[in-house]
């Protein structure tokens, strides 16, 4: 019986601190010639444009800078308003440029893909939601990250916000895939409290969720715990000391590290109700994270293998002499340390509707991601997880 498990990643992934001095020896033998920057009025006002601006500069590449990233859930109108960079987009002769380059954090890096993705293959995004669907490679996107947490500069899904129907949809194909990533902490020193907790908790979900689905693979495996280790030591300490370049640096890796395992083994129903929240009301998706993982993790707990249920305790620092024992000290570990990162206490303080459940639940069961999650369950099911983190 075939069970393959194919592992992909951008061709190259520059980490540290002072990555992006390295940037120049990347792109010059690819002999570019004009650049889209798709960014925000932030990273400008920030001056991590602006340094970006001055290596293409001194490589003789022009460029152009679409800033129309309002917010951070992208949205269907943010793609359109990039595309009209590219009047003459499937005609590569007349196309103006050559390849794009995100800077900024998961929202900014989906919504360039999304741009890249549309220019190759024409029509609207919408009509890629789901798996595999996009036939030609995307146009080469360079990510520059500046947050410690999504992994979307290494991976090949892009999250839209369809507001006409109130849905995040998820885009994903190998076509996706960044040409070059970058992650220099130095990138990172400038995030808020909020943005840093935010960020982290979803590295946390990612490891989690990845290593329980059901194309987990030795080598996601290795790379959710390690990210979920990591995590766990260093998310307090960023969160108190945006200062502390240790755990800046060390908050990047785990964010790759828990991008690349997403990527290759997926996700879960964490996310997927987490993207129809955003879809809804537009709220923070890492704080849609923090009040949904504990919750999740207890509904799949049955399906999981009680080996994997202890490695997750491992990581934590926990220990407990039963499984049923370890499920509960990991969800009350996590609720503290949500606490602690002074994330929103349940969903209803975020705004979330009773009335909206059973939509949402709807909605969540046709995410992709769910196909992977260790329990199918009912749109019920969905609705009790719902309501148990209100």
């Amino acid at each position: 019986m075939e069970n393959t498990h194919n592992f992909y990643m951008p061709n190259t992934n520059l980490a540290g601190v002072g990555a992006i001095k390295d940037l120049p020896n990347e792109l010059m033998p690819l002999k570019l010639n004009k650049a889209l920057i798709v960014t925000d009025k932030n990273m400008i006002s920030l001056g991590y444009v602006e340094n970006v601006e001055k290596i293409l500069k001194a490589l003789f590449i022009s460029y152009d800078i679409f800033d129309g990233v309002m917010h951070t859930n992208p949205t269907v109108s943010f793609v359109e308003d990039g595309l009209k960079y590219f009047p003459n987009k499937l005609n590569i002769l007349k196309r103006d440029y050559d390849f794009l380059i995100s800077i900024g954090g998961g929202t900014n890096h989906d919504c360039a893909k999304a741009i890249a993705t549309v220019v190759t293959n024409g029509g609207a995004i919408e009509d890629y939601e789901g798996w595999n669907k996009v036939t030609k490679t995307m146009l080469p996107t360079i990510c520059i990250n500046t947050t410690g947490g999504s992994g979307a500069e290494v991976t090949m899904f892009a999250i839209i916000k369809d507001n006409t129907r109130k849905v995040k949809m998820t885009i994903g194909s190998p076509m996706m895939l960044p040409s070059i990533s970058v992650n220099d902490p130095l990138f990172m020193i400038t995030m808020p409290k909020e943005l840093t907790a935010g960020t982290g908790i979803d590295v946390i979900t990612q490891a989690i969720e990845s290593y329980i689905c059901t194309e987990a693979s030795p080598i996601t495996d290795a790379l959710a715990l390690k990210a979920l280790k990591v995590a766990w030591k260093y998310l307090p300490r960023a969160y108190e000391n945006g200062n502390d370049m240790e755990a800046r640096e060390k908050m990047m890796f785990a964010n790759m590290m828990a991008g690349m395992t997403l990527n290759n083994a997926g996700l879960g129903y964490v996310h997927a109700l987490s993207h129809q929240l955003g879809g809804f009301y537009n709220g923070y998706h890492g704080n849609y994270n923090a009040n949904l993982l504990p919750y999740v993790l207890e509904f799949n707990a049955v399906s999981v293998p009680e080996e994997r249920i202890f490695k997750i305790a491992e990581a934590m620092d926990i220990q407990a002499r039963s499984k049923s024992q370890c499920v509960d000290k990991i969800m009350t570990a996590l609720k503290k340390l949500f606490s602690d990162l002074e994330t929103p206490s349940g969903l209803k303080e975020m705004g979330v509707q009773e009335d909206d459940i059973e939509q949402l639940s709807q909605n969540a069961l046709k995410d992709i991601i769910v196909l992977v999650n260790p329990r199918q369950g009912t749109v019920e099911d969905i609705m009790n997880i719902f309501k148990a983190a209100m």
